[in-house]
């Protein structure tokens, strides 16, 4: 039994294999591994941690950038298939093998080939073979494993010709190791043989940039004699012919025999030459260190895997049967050179030339359609090309695997050693294939049926087959009768305590997610919890249970003690994967808790983390713009109209927040009809003064009355010139100032609540100026508004009358001593967001009356004059800030605009001698 591995602990064990993550500690790699850091943290760790692998391979910034492409699509591929799996009772082991089988390794075969496509990116190294994998010649009948390090040995003391001991006595005296101790060649002793993989730093001492290594056997011709004749003396010298060869270039054995024999083309001379040139090339230690540390965070993982999934196993058993890591290097292999098989023949294909984007869409879908059955329809589902999303059957088809009672522990081979192997794996998936569809076929016929109402309770006394009822459960009837039969039948068949656990957990479900509860449901839902927790496989459906327990917590009005359920049962979801569970329980846990407070953002972080990670929340749109604030006013909105329900015999909750707004809006629009008393209304709604109302966005009744009436203010604007509805825009518009009137009467009575900001901690000042509304802006600051509050990103009342271009409120708050110094968490004054909007008046009185402004720089180092020459002489940069600008609903000026702008910063700046 264990969790499904997130996509951090592969990030942390490939960087643990090359040495990248020793600035972080235990902890934090625990952490993250497990994403329980904050989403802040996630993110800084996630660049510690890409960062720390990339320094450690000596990346340059393209490849940087082109690893990262590839990263984030494949965490789009974990995520969809972690968010979806159910682990059952699958041990680690299992767990991991069918990982690495159907996720990551086909992924890393094909990015490899892509880089290798893109730049070359082993270029020296032996073309005919993996040399960073453990390696097995299978044209030898007596071959050996050999291991990477062996192999990038091997390659390094051919170029050097020359033997160990003079290799260690000349790296000694190079490092100015003048003690006879012969570290270095008994290091480079045991590496060859393979008995122990090398420290880094161990590799990173012996190579470092300094030194300087004698090549021997690297290919170096000159000038005045036939290239390709030197070429084939060199390889005649190397011992080599065709057959071996073939395992160092990349040229076929039959090529090479022509081309050795001498009667080839000239251009199977030029390549030929070009090919051995680029083999035997002298290496630089940077490039030395590279292979030598890849290879050694290689075969480490190798090593582990063998330890971890079959610990009886010799690294250097060669019999795939046993050692299982094997496997998974061949299915490395033949993903590897299927990919660059299907990229050679669309390359040679004359109709795809020049059009790289149709080309690489018929590679994929030639090596689908060309890939062996048991890798198409199976293994290589992450990385084929259907008519349909392959990505989505990984996870079904692993929970299948998963769930086998009877195979727990077993690691199925995945890769087959001969051909009898290969029509083994293939009759069992064919197997499986149709057993789950004549399983399909038969639920859905016994579903048309049971559908029709014709003798229900005689059709289900024919079904024998358990799993066929358990799903027929699940589909909604028009009788109402029928599920209450569905459910009698099942638990006759129920066999064992997991079938008794499955139908327990069925039919809670069903009775807790019911639109209405009669006086019957609380008893039974408390019967079935007895059963559920009693049942000896409760254990491996904890989760469901404590979810189940804490809506029946919430029917019963115990919300405090339904979330702390759901709290528990978060936690027990990391021990095992439940496909979307966590994210959902996370996401009904922010809901209670939001349900009646305003929202903490530290408290309640970790709930909308596990939302969003975990496959709790679906975005509208961009996912990029969510943000916890409008998340938890939709979770508020959510427990009170889908979440909540309560038993018959309890009274029904309400929002707070609901309440104390409509009791407040009841007595107000009298008011704004002039129908009511401002003074009475005042005094009967009180406590509403100095409050937050109970929601997440924690508005003070104002100003949530202020965010109301702008928003319809705006909403209205589109409608203005409508001759249609001509009269109605009059009349609202009407109705919305003589609104706005009346909070200023309210805002005069209550000078207690000016200053009441909301969950982003803006206060109505900042709304007022933001809305170019001036007279209610004026209202606030003679009420006492103080206007040098700040929001979560540490804007002032001024930065938004700046960016609302509205320069009347900049010269009230001016007016009412607002202090022009404060800047925003990135450093930006009022100034900087004045020319940011390109309000050229507003900037011009900022500068008269504030020139010391000028000279402030924001955390970019960036002056406003700085940030003005930025905007009017790039145009990428202006195109960039427009779409900024919309996004945030603000208008948009011309980019001749900002060239005036920034003639006038130049004045001033020159006039204040800046």
């Amino acid at each position: 039994m264990a969790a499904f591995p997130t996509f951090e602990s592969v990030l942390i064990q490939i960087a643990n294999a090359l040495g990248a993550s020793k600035k972080l500690t235990s902890k934090s790699k625990n952490k993250f591994k497990n994403t329980e850091m904050s989403i802040d943290n996630m993110f800084t760790t996630w660049k510690k941690v890409l960062d720390s692998i990339f320094d450690a391979l000596e990346l340059g910034e393209t490849e940087r950038r082109d690893l990262i492409a590839n990263i984030e699509n494949d965490y789009l591929v974990h995520k969809a298939v972690e968010t979806n799996v159910f682990t059952f009772k699958a041990s680690p082991q299992k767990i991991v093998w069918q990982y690495l089988a159907r996720v990551l390794i086909p992924a890393l075969a094909r990015h490899t080939v892509f880089w290798q496509i893109e730049s070359k990116i082993d270029a020296g190294m032996p073309g005919g073979k993996f040399w960073y994998l453990p390696f097995l010649n299978p044209q030898e009948s007596t071959a050996q494993i050999e291991l990477p390090l062996q192999q990038v040995l091997d390659w390094l003391l051919d170029l050097i010709e020359a033997p160990k001991s003079g290799i260690a006595r000349d790296l000694e005296s190079e490092l100015r190791i003048y003690e006879s101790s012969g570290t270095i060649l008994k290091n480079l002793h045991n590496w060859h043989s393979g008995k122990t993989t090398p420290e880094i730093s161990s590799i990173q001492t012996t190579f470092p940039d300094n030194i300087s290594i004698k090549f021997k056997g690297c290919f170096q011709p000159t000038d005045n004699i036939c290239a390709f004749e030197q070429s084939l003396k060199f390889v005649d010298r190397k011992g080599h012919n065709a057959e071996t060869l073939q395992h160092e270039i990349n040229i076929s054995h039959e090529d090479l025999l022509v081309i050795l024999s001498g009667k080839c083309t000239q251009e199977q001379k030029a390549e030929f030459v070009h090919k051995i040139d680029e083999r035997y090339q002298q290496p630089s230690t940077k490039v030395i260190r590279q292979r030598l540390l890849v290879a050694r965070a290689v075969q480490d993982g190798y090593e582990q895997l063998i330890k971890f999934l079959t610990p009886k196993t010799d690294k250097f058993c060669m019999d795939l049967n046993q050692n299982k890591v094997m496997q998974l290097v061949k299915l490395y292999e033949a993903t590897y050179n299927h990919t660059m098989k299907t990229h050679l023949d669309c390359l040679a294909n004359s109709e795809l030339v020049g059009n790289k984007k149709l080309r690489e869409q018929h590679e994929n879908k030639l090596f689908t359609q060309s890939l062996p059955f048991f890798l198409r329809y199976d293994l290589l589902l992450c990385v084929s090309t259907e008519d349909y999303n392959t990505v989505d059957t990984v996870a079904p088809r692993l929970s299948d695997l998963f769930s086998s009672p009877e195979n727990e522990n077993t690691l199925n081979d995945i890769f087959p050693s001969s051909p009898k192997k290969i029509e083994e794996i293939s009759k069992n998936l064919v197997e499986h294939f149709n057993k789950s569809q004549d399983l399909n076929k038969s639920i859905n016929n016994y579903c048309d049926r049971l559908k029709q109402n014709k003798a229900p309770f005689k059709l289900l006394k024919s079904i024998n087959d358990f799993k066929v009822v358990y799903e027929l459960a699940k589909s909604d009837y028009p009788s109402p009768k029928i599920t209450p039969h569905i459910f009698t039948r099942l638990k006759e068949l129920e066999k064992t305590p997991d079938d008794r656990i499955k139908r327990v957990t069925l039919e809670l479900d069903l009775l807790l997610s019911q639109d209405k509860f009669d006086i019957k449901t609380e008893e039974q839902v408390e019967a079935l919890l007895n059963l559920a927790w009693s049942n000896p496989e409760g254990q491996f459906w904890k989760p469901y249970i404590l979810k189940l327990n804490a809506y029946h917590c919430i029917a019963q009005n115990k919300l405090t003690e339904a979330e702390k359920l759901l709290k528990k049962a978060i936690d027990e979801c990391k021990h095992n994967s439940f496909g979307s569970l966590r994210g959902k329980l996370a996401r009904d846990a922010f809901a209670l808790a939001v349900s009646n407070q305003k929202l903490i953002p530290t408290n309640h972080e970790t709930y909308f983390r596990d939302m969003l990670l975990f496959g709790g929340w679906e975005p509208e749109n961009n996912a990029s713009s969510i943000n916890i604030f409008d998340v938890s006013r939709k979770l508020h909105e959510h427990f009170w109209t889908k979440q909540y329900r309560q038993y018959p015999a309890y009274e029904p909750l309400y929002s707070e927040f609901e309440l104390d707004f409509e009791a407040f809006i009841k007595d107000f629009m009298p008011c704004v009809q002039k129908k009511g008393s401002i003074k009475l209304l005042v005094k009967k709604h009180d406590s509403l003064k100095k409050k937050q109302l109970k929601s997440p966005q924690s508005d003070s009744i104002i100003l949530l009355l202020l965010k109301i009436s702008y928003d319809m203010i705006s909403r209205n604007s589109h409608f203005k010139y409508h001759p249609d509805y001509e009269e109605q825009i009059k009349e609202m518009q009407s109705m919305l100032q003589s609104q706005l009137s009346t909070l200023r009467e309210v805002i005069a009575e209550w000078p207690q609540i000016v200053d009441l900001s909301d969950f982003k901690q803006q206060t109505p000042l900042m709304m007022a100026v933001d809305n170019k509304d001036y007279e209610t802006a004026q209202a606030l600051l003679v009420a006492g508004a103080n206007p040098n509050l700040q929001d979560i990103k540490g804007r002032t009342a001024l930065h938004s009358a700046c960016a609302s271009r509205t320069l009347k409120c900049v010269e009230l708050l001016i007016k009412h001593k607002v202090d022009e110094r404060i800047t925003s968490i990135e450093g930006a004054t009022a100034l900087h967001t004045a020319i940011r909007v390109g309000e050229i008046e507003i900037a011009k009185l900022l500068m008269e009356t504030f020139p010391h402004l000028l000279k402030v720089k924001e955390f970019d180092f960036r002056t406003p004059l700085m940030l003005a020459e930025d905007i009017a002489t790039n145009v990428d940069y202006y195109n960039i800030l427009t779409m900024q600008l919309q996004l945030e609903k603000r208008r948009v000026v011309s980019h001749d605009t900002y060239k005036k702008l920034l003639k006038i910063l130049r004045s001033y700046s020159k006039k204040n001698n800046l």
